[in-house]
């Protein structure tokens, strides 16, 4: 009997003290969620700015056929795929989610930029063709996206790829958030939304478009990456808040057993007392 107690304690313990573990990484994640919120709504004001410029030089007037090599379909067929996952699990489904999506959806044969240790990992382990792998998720600032479009554009420039995207987890609220796929390049034009203007532009269109595009990409990437990112965080909270509840739940069913294992060894007790005092 005083072994199951001490049983019962062990696991009391451990449950509890695993449960700390998981309302702090729940407090973590909630407070990184709150931040990256604020990043997102900073860069989306940058980001509307370089839509727009794109948008008003696009809708610019020019003679002949469009040339801009950032507008046109390529005649290779080889495109880029940038995947953002996390560097770590305990966040539910949501790396996975993310990885059947990219299986339904892109060839093995296809370049790939993984970013995030979780789907480097998944990726090669499946035989993706991963060219450019980025594990430091947690350190993706400027510097690091502006190397990462210095080998883009490169790429794009040689014609080694046709089309560029990215696979990430669009926020939608903080239950709900879903994979999707955004293409960077070329541009692709709604002529039904354009409004040819006779707006002049130094020291041409094509030069001006081919200084924006690239800054307009960079800030696409940055905004997919904190669209990923809170996702992240979103699902981490709810995965450590499940985890919580359903710590309470067995530290109430343990207490219960470990009350009642007491009860019987003090019971116990009691009657051997008892039959002693008789003899």
């Amino acid at each position: 009997m005083a072994g199951n107690i001490t049983k019962v304690k062990r696991q009391l313990r451990s449950v509890k003290s695993t449960k700390k573990l998981t309302n702090a990484m729940s407090l973590v994640a909630t407070a990184k969620l709150q931040k990256e919120r604020g990043l997102l709504f900073a860069n989306n004001k940058y980001a509307s700015i370089f839509s727009e410029l794109v948008h008003d030089a696009l809708c610019a007037h020019f003679d002949g056929e469009e040339t801009n090599k950032f507008l046109i379909e390529s005649k290779v067929n080889n495109p880029l795929h940038i995947i953002f996952t996390s560097n770590s699990g305990l966040c539910g489904s949501y790396n996975m989610d993310l990885l059947r999506f990219v299986e339904k959806n892109v060839s093995k044969e296809e370049p790939i930029f993984a970013i995030g240790t979780y789907g480097i990992r998944w990726l090669m382990n499946n035989d993706y063709m991963v060219v450019k792998k980025i594990d430091e998720l947690n350190d993706f600032h400027p510097t690091t996206i502006n190397k990462l479009i210095d080998n883009i554009m490169t790429l794009y420039s040689n014609d080694e790829i046709s089309s560029i995207d990215i696979y990430y987890t669009d926020y939608i609220n903080t239950l709900k958030y879903e994979p999707k796929v955004h293409k960077l390049l070329p541009i692709e034009i709604d002529k039904n939304n354009m409004e040819e203007t006779d707006l002049l532009l130094e020291p041409s269109r094509d030069e001006l478009l081919n200084t924006l595009i690239p800054m307009y990409v960079s800030s696409q990437i940055y905004e997919k990456f904190l669209e990923s990112k809170i996702s992240e965080n979103a699902a981490r909270r709810m995965a450590m808040e499940g985890a919580n509840q359903n710590a309470d739940e067995l530290i109430e069913s343990l207490q219960i057993q470990y009350n009642q294992a007491r009860q019987s060894a003090i019971t116990q007790e009691m009657n051997e007392i008892t039959a002693g005092s008789l003899k």
